[in-house]
């Protein structure tokens, strides 16, 4: 009689079991199997304190999942009931599986939103692009020019402005800490304000990465020699202050103000940075290399400049430049002319053909 209990028990048991399994491995197989109901991207954001069922329903609002009952008892029976998801914002491709945006949510694989703010950004335009980053929240802090990192950040849906601009300076103060220890300690920089403001204007004088070295040394030489900077967009920076909508053709009164910051009026540095510059620019400064060229000028055909030692050089040096612009500008008038020309050739041959229909 007991054998034929346990008997009983065994079958009952195994049948139990056997079920189990298949309705675990069914669910399995539904879960992992890709999600047509799902067919476009689509960023999703589970906000703080969202139970799962809460998200369940939502998930099915923004058409994500289909049975959203079934998706809430199968991730439970999969598992486990006290499952809990992290809040945040997750991006799901078309068609990822059920287990897939389960799995995401369990293990809190958020979206990552990025911010950038380029080499040479002034303040100005630093504080438009953090301001209209989708997904920072809060309000705008206040920035001083040379504080922050060129870089690019990323963050998180309902990150704050304050906290993504508090990473940018403490980039900026980590970059400056470790470069400063490896300087050059001949060169005329004795703090690192002075060095981000000379990188400001190394950043601002060339666009071409491998120049920027030999900029520096060209304004080291002439700091050692005490002559006056020259740099033109220091000039742009006294009365445009980094607002590229305030920039324009530098003129001769630009030339002769006595702003701080005209390095053709003052000895030495300006008071502040007028850029945000980035770390190849701060090395440049805090270790340029050894030379005697004390001036520069734009060669006109690859964005770089040609560096001299002399005066005389230097002028030289300016007229081939100027004699390149002009002579681009009679080619750029000659194409043009030749393409009017052309016009009207086409123009006219149209009409003739057109009177004698």
């Amino acid at each position: 009689m007991i054998r034929k209990i346990l008997y009983k028990s065994c079958i009952y048991f195994s049948i139990f079991a056997f079920s189990y399994l298949a309705i675990v491995f069914s669910a399995i197989a539904y879960f992992s199997a890709p999600n047509r109901y799902h067919d476009t991207d689509k960023r999703f954001v589970i906000k703080k304190g969202m139970t799962l069922r809460e998200v369940v329903e939502k998930l099915s609002e923004e058409k994500i999942v289909k049975h959203p009952t079934a998706f809430l008892y199968l991730s439970q029976l999969i598992k486990g009931k006290d499952l809990k998801v992290r809040y945040g914002e997750y991006f799901f491709e078309k068609n990822t599986s059920y287990y897939k945006i389960l799995k995401k949510m369990i293990h809190g694989y958020i979206f990552f939103r990025k911010v950038t703010i380029a080499e040479g950004f002034s303040v100005h335009t630093a504080t438009a692009i953090i301001s209209k980053a989708s997904g920072l929240v809060g309000a705008m802090p206040n920035i001083t020019e040379g504080s922050i990192l060129p870089e690019t950040y990323f963050y998180s849906f309902n990150d704050t402005k304050a906290s993504t601009v508090k990473r940018m300076k403490d980039a900026m103060t980590k970059t400056i800490d470790e470069l400063w220890e490896k300087r050059d300690k001949s060169i005329p920089i004795k703090t690192k304000k002075q060095a981000i403001i000379l990188a400001s204007i190394v950043e601002k004088e060339t666009g071409t990465a491998g120049e920027r070295p030999m900029v520096a040394s060209v304004f080291t030489n002439r700091l050692l020699r005490g002559m006056k900077l020259q740099s033109d967009p220091t000039i742009i920076y006294s009365y445009a202050k980094g607002n590229r909508t305030l920039e324009r053709t530098i003129r001769m009164s630009d030339i002769r103000n006595s702003s701080p910051f005209n390095t053709y009026y003052i000895y030495g540095l300006p008071p502040t940075p007028i850029c945000n510059p980035g770390k190849a620019s701060i090395e440049a400064v805090l270790n340029p290399p050894k030379t005697q060229y004390l001036y520069f000028v734009a060669n006109g055909y690859d964005k770089g400049h040609t560096f001299s030692k002399t005066l005389r050089e230097h002028n030289a040096n300016v007229t081939k430049y100027r004699n390149y612009i002009k002579k681009k500008r009679k080619e750029a008038e000659a194409r043009a002319k030749a393409k009017l020309e052309a016009q009207n050739e086409t123009k006219n041959k149209t009409i003739e053909e057109n009177e004698e229909e």
